[in-house]
Order: C-alpha cells, then structure tokens, then sequence
C-alpha cells in the first residue's frame, strides 16, 4: 500500500496556514432550563473543575503527550496519524514543546519571554514572531493569529479555571479506573462541538492522564486522542531549557500569515480564551 496516496495535513512544517487543531474547544451552551445535575453529575463536575484549578495554580509543569489524530480522505475513509509532545511550561511566559511525527520529522516550539520561534529541524528552517507579555496571551497569538496548531492549549493556560467548567453542556462520572498503573476518575462530556471523554488521576495531584475528543460537527465526526505522562508538577528547569538553540544553517522564513496582504491577516489578540 503506497502511503503517498493519502492526505496527511502538513501539520509540522512552519509554513502551516490551517489545518486540524485537536484542542479542546467544546463550546459555551446557551442558559437553559435543564434539570439540576444528579450526584454522579455534580460529583463529575467538581473533579474536572479540580483539576482545572489544580492545572492554572501550577507555576511550572513539565510531561509528554503521545497524540493521535484522524485526518477524513476525500473519499471518507479516516487515516489516523500521531504526535508525541514533550512539554515545558513556566509561568508566567516560557515555553517549550518539542514534538516528533508519527513520521519521524520533528518540530520545536519556543516561548522564550521575548519571541515566539517555530523550528522545523528536519528542513533546517525557523521563523519567529515577537511574543505576547504573558503565556496566555501568546497562547493566542500563536493559535489565532499565526494560526499555528497547538493541540490542547486550554491545558497550559490559566484560564483554564474558569473557561473549562463552563465549556461542558453535560459532565458524567463513568466509572473509576485504572490507567498505567494509576487510578482515575473517567469522565465523559459533551458541548456544542464535540463530545469528549477525559481520565483525571485520583488523589492530590489531579492531572489529565488521557483525553479523547469527537469533532461532531465536522465531516464524518474525526476523533483526536491523547495519552499524557511523565507528569512532574515541580520540574528543575536551568536557563538552558527556553534558551534558542539553532542549528547550524538554519534559515529564516516567515510564517504564513506573515506573507498575506494586511485585509486578510487576523487581527492581533491582546487577550481572550484559547479555543482554536
């Protein structure tokens, strides 16, 4: 079977304008009169509201995400292809996340404070944009302005805790769990956009071990999943970890957004919710 043939986003190369961007973004539900939550329901509520507070108080973070991602083919058959992550978060304005394909090529994403570089190190080119004060902001200008993909960035932002309680139109408690090794809390949600389920890990240190995520509006309802791991919620991070490193010959380009004429680039984000 010849690979060739199927479309794959170009979803690691710098120059990438759109393309699908597994993130959680389920939407804000219109007020209405609904029935008050059962118990499981309001217990399901509370542990993901938990864990979002737990998440935006952090000051650093550090883990690895092993994502997959289904791309629909034209002739509707779905192609799932994958992503592992490594994440380094400290607030309240450095970034880094090194990410290698199910391919093999590999891509960095750098905050550094004072600009934002994206490095495609298998074609040896970067480009770079100056940075947002704070993460949250740049979280946005990356996502919304560059329009650059950045698969669950609710998740390093914190407005997590009070945009993500608020995104569900329905929370349920599945069952309690067992993922590598760890008890968990199985939750499964649904918004306007996409039904989702989310395994949160039992205890003092709330985190999300997986998530599962069902774009219901789009074509033939593609589904993004995650595995995260590797949590370490007090990392030593040195100077060196957000410090640019390029490698030899590397070339400068601009990004995408960069090249269109001023009516049709999107409007600079000052702030506001990371939904892309």
């Amino acid at each position: 079977m010849d690979p060739k043939r199927f479309n794959r986003p170009n979803v690691y190369a710098i120059v990438l304008l759109i393309a699908l961007a597994p993130c959680l973004a389920m939407g804000a539900s219109a007020p209405s009169t609904k029935p008050a939550p059962s118990g499981s329901q309001a217990e399901a509520a509370a542990i993901l509201k938990g864990m979002a507070e737990y998440l935006g108080g952090l000051t650093s973070f550090s883990c690895t995400s092993a994502g997959s991602f289904e791309v629909v083919q034209t002739d509707g058959q779905k192609i799932e292809f994958g992503e592992t992550r490594r994440v380094s978060l400290a607030r309240p304005d450095r970034l880094r996340i090194e990410e290698v394909a199910s391919d093999g090529l590999s891509d960095l994403a750098l905050f550094d404070g004072k600009q934002i570089t994206v490095l495609s190190a298998d074609d040896n080119v970067y480009a770079q944009a100056p940075q947002p004060p704070s993460l949250e902001d740049a979280l946005v200008y990356y996502v919304r302005d560059l329009r650059m993909r950045m698969p669950l960035a609710l998740f390093l932002s914190t407005h997590i805790r009070t945009e993500l309680p608020t995104l569900a139109k329905q929370i349920d408690y599945v069952e309690t769990a067992q993922l590598r090794g760890q008890t968990a809390h199985h939750l499964a949600g649904r918004g306007e956009s996409v039904d989702f389920q989310i395994w949160i890990a039992d205890g003092k240190i709330p985190v999300p071990l997986r998530i599962v995520i069902i774009y219901k509006l789009e074509p033939d309802k593609p589904k993004f999943s995650a595995d995260i791991s590797d949590w370490n919620t007090s990392p030593k991070f040195t100077a060196a970890t957000f410090q640019l490193k390029l490698p030899t010959g590397a070339r400068n380009i601009p990004f995408v957004v960069q090249m269109l004429p001023p009516s049709a680039a999107p409007q600079a984000a000052a702030s506001g919710e990371v939904k892309p």
